[in-house]
């Protein structure tokens, strides 16, 4: 359901988060590709399921900002949404930084102990499995790698969950006219998906220094950690 509901809005996935977030998309990208800087000239990053690739670009360009030669590689499960990212890489000469693949995040095909950071923009509620995730990010991340998890979630500030609540009907009812059945997801799983969950299941694995980091308007999130 997720393979098909992503294929039939990749063309306007862009566009519509963009509009559907009021802008603040960007700035949630931009706080969590900071994270992903680290204090070493050199290292290799994975970007799990990274879509149409707007975070993996993201940390592409203040990685070259801040002279960090930065290895990126990008997967996803869905190939229509890799198409947009493989044409936004090339588009931006972004290809000799960022190598784009077809893997399942809870499956993947990479070595262990390789990568120094693990990225996520907006996995966590599209995985059947988040216990498997984890245990492929614990897998594939060397010790003291670092993971950031940018999701969205159910809102504990009330305020802003009023809004979302308010403002649900609204991405519903505009979305319809592009599949109606993904934005009815996208706003139903957002309301259910519990962050202090999340960051308890990965406690059950080798992080450690795991925190949650709200960021404007509360919807969206990050989670951090290190591999033990």
């Amino acid at each position: 359901m997720i393979y098909e509901i992503f294929s039939s809005i990749a063309e306007k996935y862009d566009l519509m988060g963009h509009v559907f977030s009021l802008g603040i998309d960007g700035i949630w990208r931009n706080i969590a590709s900071k994270e992903a800087i680290l204090d070493k000239p050199s290292y290799n990053l994975l970007d799990a399921a990274t879509g149409t690739g707007s975070l993996a670009i993201e940390i592409a360009k203040k990685s070259e900002k801040e002279h960090k030669n930065i290895k990126i590689t990008g997967i996803d499960i869905n190939k229509d949404m890799l198409d947009i990212a493989r044409r936004k890489i090339k588009s931006r000469s972004l290809n000799n930084v960022i190598d784009i693949k077809t893997e399942d995040a809870m499956k993947l095909d990479e070595p262990p102990d390789y990568y120094d950071v693990v990225t996520a923009g907006f996995l966590l509620r599209n995985v059947d499995d988040t216990m498997a995730f984890s245990s492929e990010m614990e897998r594939i991340l060397k010790k003291g790698g670092k993971f950031i998890l940018l999701e969205m979630g159910r809102i504990d500030f009330w305020p802003a969950d009023l809004f979302f609540k308010l403002y649900s009907p609204v991405i519903r009812f505009v979305g319809s006219f592009i599949d109606k059945r993904a934005y009815r997801w996208l706003t139903s799983s957002i309301m259910t998906f519990d962050r202090y969950k999340m960051a308890g299941i990965l406690r059950e694995y080798s992080f450690k220094d795991i925190k949650i980091k709200n960021l404007p308007f509360c919807i969206g999130f990050i989670i951090t950690g290190e591999k033990g």
